[in-house]
């Protein structure tokens, strides 16, 4: 899968690692610009059959759903860049008064939690309005994965 995604992303077929390595050195790039490209929503992995559809992560799944649905009309995105992070900042969640049970649970969460032993605390929840190209060009760094303001 890992020499498929580069191979995808230099838009070739077939290649090892070395002449993979060896196709981005033609295009003026190291694997980590390749590894760095946007990984787009026409990408279609072989794998092992059998296969009923598009494989995503949980975070992609719901963006892709979302897009499917018009969300994110007229802008261009690509689902596999989201991670659960931009999910849950993303500002499509409803701000009316959340009913009393929510309250009642939790009175100063801005969404509704009712059961579970520990608080999910969601840091920027129902904060970024989409636009075109969104999270494509952002860093984000483990452990922390601290992003920039815009992305």
């Amino acid at each position: 899968m890992f020499t498929e995604a580069l191979n995808l992303r230099l838009g070739v077929s077939g290649q090892n690692i070395t002449q993979t390595a060896a196709t981005a050195a033609e295009q003026n790039m190291i694997l980590d610009d390749v590894m760095a490209m946007v990984e787009l929503d026409s990408f279609r992995y072989t794998g092992l059959g059998p296969k009923d559809g598009r494989a995503y992560v949980c975070s992609a799944f719901v963006t892709a759903l979302w897009k499917a649905a018009g969300l994110f009309d007229p802008y261009e995105i690509n689902a596999a860049e989201f991670t659960p992070g931009d999910v849950y900042r993303m500002n499509f969640f409803s701000t009316a008064p959340r009913p009393e049970a929510c309250v009642e649970a939790d009175p100063d969460l801005p969404f509704c939690q009712v059961a579970g032993k520990y608080r999910q605390v969601l840091p920027g929840f129902n904060t970024i309005a989409p636009y075109s190209n969104m999270n494509e060009r952002c860093p984000s760094i483990a452990p922390a994965f601290y992003r920039p303001d815009g992305c």
